[in-house]
Parts: structure tokens; C-alpha cells; sequence
């Protein structure tokens, strides 16, 4: 992928290898399967795909409206955000600019979020039903008018508005100006230390946990509908992880968004973390094991029990179960304020 100046002040993003959304379609269809049983690959691809997307999505905007008015970074968010995206995966997005609202025209910005969304759409990745995209006015602010936001959250203090802000802490740039979204992060870490409990508000937020295995050791999957007889992965296995490690790095102030990278950078303080990220590879390995039987967006949330085996059951269950004890580890040191793991 070549470069070109189209930032003011020369600064440098990429230019499209492609001439169409579809044309990066077919490529990202003829080669989805190289990389399906490899998580770490299959996120590599997946950044790559998005980031001609997005190239080609600022090109047009650029050619219809002229250059950007003001330095910006686009970010990811949701399991994009985490480079933790199995083989199918909606948008989750945002945009982060310099300068005022007005004075740097959100318009423009919310122009190219728009043309983001329908390129993505084209390539393959569903709109957000929830509208967490770069496209809604939520998601799009200046550096100044993020920080306004993620102050309205706080003071608003509900259960939808305190989500709004725990989606935004798994943001992770994908091109542009990065400091300009750090800012905002570490913006929302030094509220949480200003207000011991807002990280409580947070860890009750996220207060119920989806039970995947029962009493007895047995694993619980779906009784009825199209997916009976399957494990939602996303719910019982990958989500206790994801919660408490997004606590851990809020209380710490930890950048990075991959659960891997946090429990590694949350160590030294928390090992009884990043003791669990065995079984939060296993996981991660399981779901890639399915993916020749993954063929839409939910598909990618459900294994099959029958079809795994003697090993894999038993991996499944200890995941399942660390990532329990973990979760409500965390959650019990989130709302009780204690400066040490208990």
C-alpha cells in the first residue's frame, strides 16, 4: 500500500491498493481461508482489509469535499478493537479530530464515517445495529468534544451510558493521529481515579455472568432454537476475560486494548491474571478449530458440544471455570476500592 499527503501539514496515510470496495471483497474472500485457524493472522488480515476500506473511503471523501480539515485518527472498538475477531465480525468504530466541533467540521468527519460504514458494509462486515460507528455523532467528536462526552457518561450514570464508555475503552487507532485518542484514554483514567467509584459503576455494569457449565461439571449449551446443542463462546468463554481485564487496565491505565497485552502489562500487579491467559489462548484456538463450520456473524459465536473432543471438552470447561474465578475476582477488587489483589 502506497502513501499520500492528504492530512494537513504533510502528514501521511495510506493510499488505496484497490479501485472498489467489491474488488477488496473478492480479495478478502479468496483469502479468508489462509488464515481462518490462525487468530493472530486472521486479525492481521482482518486490520489489512479494513485499512484499505477505510483508505479507499477517505480517498473518495477527499476527492468530494477536499482534504480533511484537521488532523484525526480512526479507531476500532469491540473485538476489532481487541484483535480478537473470529472469522466473521461487524463495525464497531469511531473517529477522534483536532479543534473545536464547528471550528474543525464534524460534518466532514461524519461524512467520512458515513462512507466508512457503507464501504465496510460492501466488503463483508454488517452495520452495528447499535450504531457504534464513526458515522453517528456519538462516536465522532473532536479531541475537546470526546472528553464533553465521556463526561456526560459519567454524570449521566446509567446502565447504557456507563456501556457507552466501557465499549469506548477497548478503542484501538487503526491510522492517523494515535495521541489524539490516548488523550481521550487517559482522560477517562485519571476520572477514574478522581472518582474512586466510578470503576464500582463499571463493575456493576457488567454484574451478570452467563453460566456455561453446571454444578456437576457438565457443559451447558443452547436447548432450543437454532443453535441447540452449541456453547455461545462469546458469552460463557471469551466475555468473563474481556470484563475483567477492561477493569484491571482502566484501574491501572493500561493503552493497550488485546486481553493478552493486558493481562502482560497488568502482571506484575495482578498475577493471578495473567495466569489465565493459558486458557484464554485455548479459547481462542477452539473457536479457530470450527471456522470451516462458520458461515455468518452468529455462527462465530457458537460451538457445537458433540462435535468436540475428550480434550477439547475438558479445555473448554477449565476455561470456562478460570475465567469465572477471574471475573469475579476482579469484580469483588473493582467495587471494594483495595489498592492490592485479593
Amino acid at each position: 500500500m502506497t502513501t499520500s499527503s492528504f492530512y494537513p501539514e504533510g502528514e501521511a496515510l495510506p493510499l488505496p491498493s484497490f479501485q472498489s470496495y467489491e474488488a477488496i471483497k473478492k480479495a478478502r474472500d479468496e483469502e479468508t481461508k489462509m488464515y481462518a485457524e490462525d487468530s493472530w493472522q486472521l486479525n492481521e488480515a482482518h486490520d489489512r482489509w479494513v485499512l484499505e476500506t477505510t483508505a479507499l473511503a477517505v480517498n473518495q471523501v477527499q476527492n468530494e469535499r477536499g482534504r480533511a480539515p484537521a488532523h484525526f485518527a480512526f479507531f476500532l472498538m469491540g473485538s476489532a478493537g481487541r484483535k480478537e475477531q473470529g472469522l466473521f465480525s461487524d463495525q464497531d468504530h469511531g473517529i477522534v479530530f483536532e479543534g473545536g466541533e464547528e471550528e474543525a467540521g464534524q460534518e466532514y468527519f461524519l461524512a467520512l464515517g458515513a462512507e466508512i460504514r457503507e464501504g465496510m458494509a460492501v466488503v463483508g462486515y454488517p452495520r452495528c445495529e447499535g450504531k457504534v460507528m464513526a458515522s453517528h455523532p456519538r462516536w465522532c467528536h473532536s479531541r475537546d468534544g470526546w472528553k464533553h462526552q465521556i463526561e456526560q457518561w459519567v454524570e449521566t450514570d446509567t446502565w447504557e451510558s456507563l456501556r457507552h464508555l466501557l465499549t469506548f475503552i477497548d478503542a484501538r487507532p487503526l491510522f492517523g493521529k494515535a495521541e489524539l485518542l490516548e488523550a481521550v484514554k487517559q482522560y477517562v483514567f485519571h476520572l477514574v481515579k478522581e472518582q474512586p467509584k466510578l470503576l464500582k459503576r463499571l463493575s456493576q455494569n457488567i454484574s451478570y455472568l452467563h453460566q456455561g457449565v453446571n454444578a456437576f461439571g457438565q457443559l451447558l449449551p443452547d436447548e432450543k432454537g437454532p443453535y441447540a446443542g452449541s456453547i455461545h463462546l462469546k458469552d460463557v468463554g471469551f466475555f468473563p476475560y474481556v470484563h475483567a481485564m477492561r477493569l484491571l487496565a482502566i484501574r491501572e491505565g493500561v493503552l493497550e486494548t488485546p486481553t493478552l497485552e493486558r493481562m502482560q502489562k497488568t502482571a506484575d500487579v495482578y498475577p493471578f491474571a495473567v495466569e489465565k491467559a493459558y486458557h484464554f489462548k485455548n479459547l481462542l484456538r477452539l473457536r479457530a478449530a470450527f471456522s470451516t463450520q462458520q458461515h455468518t456473524y452468529e455462527d462465530v459465536h457458537y460451538i457445537p458440544v458433540d462435535a468436540l473432543s475428550k480434550e477439547q471438552r475438558q479445555e473448554l470447561k477449565a476455561a470456562v471455570k478460570e475465567g469465572k474465578s477471574l471475573f469475579q475476582h476482579t469484580k469483588k477488587l473493582a467495587e471494594s476500592g483495595e489498592n492490592k489483589w485479593l
